[in-house]
């Protein structure tokens, strides 16, 4: 695997999955380098090199490194996508390019802050010896309420976030989401929302989706099968 693209992490975050995910729907060949996070290995160099904030995942494709997960996920599509249903980025259509970048920002800006809040006191705190605080979890459970509510409203006309398409707006939301469904008692919050769980159900049907998915589960030694 010489000529393979390196990506640096753990399968179990949420975002090293999302790159995984990308470099799969692709059928990039790459080589995932773990960390040992434990010993803070993230923290301390080489790797400090690779990303100066001391967060995963980081790239390498031969002279190029790129940390940053959505930046990451921007480049393998862009050099190894192509057309049809390996054009996550829908670039051949400024119209279509532009609601993937808008439901990506969705994503980043409210999606994201609600969703991971509830997974690590529900999920990360307790696997590495913590206890969840039920009160943030609550506040949190409230947030991705009012934003799922939106989801619902967009994908019970369309079936996924920027159109009829699949995209890398409808991928950066697996991680996160995943461990929501598979480790804690929320995943109610999707399946109260017809459209939202039958968008969720197609996105778990692609193969890429199956192929990660048991890696974040494995790390986490989550509750439910994967």
């Amino acid at each position: 695997m010489g000529g393979a693209v390196k990506v640096y992490g753990v399968a179990a975050s949420p975002f090293v999955a999302t790159v995984l995910l990308c470099l799969e729907e692709v059928g990039a060949d790459y080589e995932l380098l773990p960390l040992d996070m434990a010993a803070r290995e993230q923290r301390t160099e080489p790797y400090l090199s690779r990303n100066p904030f001391g967060k995963i995942p980081a790239l390498e494709d031969r002279e190029l490194t790129i940390f940053e997960s959505r930046a990451i996920s921007r480049y393998v599509l862009r050099k190894y996508g192509g057309t049809g249903a390996t054009d996550l980025l829908r670039a051949s259509s400024l119209e279509e390019s532009a609601m993937v970048d808008v439901w990506m920002e969705v994503e980043a800006h409210q999606y994201q802050p609600a969703i991971a809040n509830i997974v690590r006191q529900c999920v990360i705190l307790p696997f590495i010896g913590g206890a969840r605080d039920q009160a943030v979890v609550d506040e949190y459970v409230g947030k991705l309420e009012k934003v799922l509510d939106v989801y619902e409203a967009r994908l019970s006309s369309s079936p996924y976030l920027a159109g009829d398409f699949f995209s890398l707006a409808d991928l950066v939301h697996f991680g996160f989401t995943y461990c929501l469904v598979a480790g804690t008692e929320y995943a109610t919050l999707l399946e109260s929302r017809a459209s939202v769980m039958a968008w969720w159900g197609r996105i778990m049907t692609r193969p890429a989706v199956r192929k990660v998915a048991p890696l974040i589960h494995l790390g986490l030694k989550l509750s439910s099968p994967a």
